[in-house]
């Protein structure tokens, strides 16, 4: 054959592929499989947004599908949002998935405040509608309650109870000769870019059981995230800060743990039953600072205790340990 009819030859196939339109069907018995029939999100804080979880919906037969729609059972007034491969919901209509392809169905979940202190739970479901079938995707999430502060600074003297727990955004600050006072099973939740800067006191007083202990940690409580470490910026002690006490606290998912600068007296920070992990970087980083801790875990941290400049220390019963 001619290079030139060779070449004419492929020209004409590949118009006529080009122009083949994709067929569909519309029997009821070609199935479309739903990834999963219910969607969990973790607790999630009032009046802040989740991340997104992803509902995949997949087409295993060989001709296309026309999905006539896919939306939220609760409409506008749903906490969920859905978003199918772009488009925006509650309700997403006319939708094609070609022989063999998927699509993808986003959802996300912002919980409105109620009046209780206990986590609550808040429903719906995602309908997919084609060729006369119908399937849901069950959703749900647990809403917490939170007192959300915004780079609030402590003055004075405060206490917070274990009522509601606290989230924390753009930081918070003990001022000079201020005194925050933490009491047993209080839960404090940081934003990624919020530290707790110490230059008075923080008196956290937890107890030995789980429920009773006073917790800092990031506010990302959704898997994968909730065991991230470097989630927020961790606990500072300023070198002016004085008479710090944490009994019976858990420091989790920091970049460094608990970070203390001298020069210090003795007595800057005490610790007492605590515990400090899953930090990205020291569970504790001192510069000439001065501690005194009793029955210490600093655990899953990238360089457990790191002590520099000098310093006045005392760790009695301290383990450090990473977990392969």
């Amino acid at each position: 054959m001619k290079p030139a009819a060779l070449l004419l030859s492929v020209v004409l196939l590949l118009a006529a592929a080009s122009c083949r339109k994709d067929r569909f069907t519309g029997s009821a018995d070609a199935g479309l499989r739903l990834g999963m029939d219910t969607l969990h999100f973790d607790t999630v804080f009032t009046s802040t947004g989740s991340t997104s979880g992803v509902i995949k919906l997949f087409n295993d037969n060989k001709e296309g599908i026309r999905v006539s729609t896919v939306r939220l059972v609760g409409g506008a007034a749903s906490p969920f949002r859905i978003n199918v491969d772009g488009l925006p919901g509650p309700e997403v209509r006319d939708l094609e998935v070609a022989g063999g392809d998927s699509l993808y169905i986003f959802v996300t979940v912002t919980v409105n405040p109620a009046s209780g202190t206990l986590p609550f739970i808040v429903q719906d479901s995602v309908a997919v509608e084609w060729n006369g079938n119908r399937r849901w995707v069950q959703l749900d999430a647990y809403g917490q309650n939170a007192r959300f502060l915004r780079n609030h600074t402590v003055q004075g003297s405060e206490t917070w109870d274990n009522t509601l727990p606290y989230v924390i955004l753009d930081g918070l600050t003990v001022d000079t000769s201020a005194t925050l006072h933490i009491t047993q099973g209080t839960r404090v939740y940081f934003h990624a870019n919020a530290p707790l800067l110490v230059h008075g006191s923080l008196q956290a007083s937890g107890d030995r059981v789980d429920s009773t202990r006073v917790l800092f940690t990031g506010d990302r409580l959704d898997a994968p995230y909730r065991d991230f470490p470097a989630s927020w910026p961790g606990i500072i002690f300023s070198p002016v800060s004085r008479n710090n006490t944490l009994t019976y606290a858990v420091v989790r998912n920091a970049y460094q743990g608990i970070a203390a600068a001298g020069p210090a007296p003795a007595g800057q920070l005490t610790l007492r039953e605590c515990i400090i992990d899953n930090a990205y970087d020291a569970g504790i980083y001192t510069l000439n600072a001065s501690i005194d801790s009793r029955n210490l875990l600093v655990s899953n941290c990238g360089s457990g205790i790191t002590l520099t400049g000098g310093g006045n220390y005392l760790f009695t019963h301290t383990t450090a340990v990473a977990y392969g």
